[in-house]
């Protein structure tokens, strides 16, 4: 069976909800916000994270609670809570709504919003967000997961992993600096999801240049629907954790190239929830970097580890 990260498609759909609409024109970079406090002087703060099943998870209280497991996704439009977590605490539910998981079938989902979040070093005020039952996903990632961190997360702050370190630095734009030996790649986000040029070389050789999503709620190395294409395609399922799963396929690349970047052999799977989504790169690939998201300057870093 496919190894997909179901928490990607399961919260992309929320962009489409009638209730809660999404699309239009790209993010707008947000002033600094006096919501975000920072315990250090240079308003930034660096901690270890989890790393499991190919996701990254962050120790999160919300609401002054006892510390969480929070996966950070850049791949979600929206800042996620388990149900029975959000119950627990007391959270009020308001406007009701669903959503297409990375399966077939619609999750209900509730607003529970507004929140507010800690995190070693910071406090951080004011999340909409939403209860779902987020219990198929704990089961796949093999382990509890109490919520996710969306692109309201990653709009306040310059996010950077280091894959290799397991830590994570998050600073106040305006307090952040590039490393020297880190290349700038131009990030468009649309939808509140995150694009970035990259090229997909294939057995032939052909090349295939598109528009991935950078998505960090992946555990796959790249999607495509080229894959479909593929004689050396193997059958699996994808869409597993929510939903019922769905046919889908991997196949062997030559490479992947991202700015001066190439990474060897990438496994390619197909397909996302929608067409929109159904092209991504995940943390497969992500994790041959330190990755920096900087969305209030439409940057994406990347330095090799």
């Amino acid at each position: 069976m496919q190894r997909r990260f179901w928490i990607r498609a399961y919260a992309l759909a929320l962009a489409a909800l009638c209730a809660l609409p999404d699309r239009g024109a790209p993010a707008q970079s947000p002033a600094p916000s006096p919501a975000d406090e920072f315990a250090a002087a240079g308003r930034s703060t660096s901690f270890a994270f989890e790393w499991r099943e190919g996701v990254v998870f962050l120790p999160v209280s919300l609401n002054g609670s006892r510390p969480l497991r929070f996966a950070l996704d850049s791949g979600s439009t929206r800042t996620l809570i388990e149900r029975t977590l959000a119950d627990s605490l007391g959270l009020k539910g308001g406007d009701a709504g669903s959503l297409q998981g990375a399966g077939a079938g619609r999750i209900g989902i509730q607003a529970v919003g507004p929140v507010d979040l800690a995190l070693p070093g910071l406090r951080t005020r004011g999340y909409d967000a939403y209860a779902t039952d987020l219990k198929p996903v704990g089961q796949a990632l093999k382990g509890e997961v109490d919520g996710i961190l969306g692109y309201d997360f990653f709009a306040r702050f310059v996010v950077t992993i280091d894959f290799a370190a397991r830590r994570i630095t998050l600073v106040d734009p305006s307090a952040w600096q590039p490393a020297h030996q880190a290349e700038a790649i131009a990030l468009d986000i649309r939808d509140k999801w995150p694009f970035v040029e990259g090229e997909l070389v294939l057995p032939g050789p052909v090349t295939v240049q598109d528009r991935f999503m950078i998505d960090s709620g992946s555990s796959d190395a790249v999607d495509h629907p080229v894959v479909k294409a593929m004689q050396s395609r193997t059958a699996t399922q994808s869409g597993v954790g929510l939903g019922t799963p769905v046919d889908g396929a991997t196949a062997q690349a030559t490479a992947f190239r991202i700015g001066r970047f190439s990474v060897a052999q990438p496994t390619v799977a197909c397909c996302g929830a929608t067409e929109a989504t159904s092209r991504l790169i995940g943390t497969e690939i992500l994790r041959h970097f330190t990755v920096t998201f900087d969305y209030p300057a439409s940057r994406l870093f990347l330095a090799p580890d």
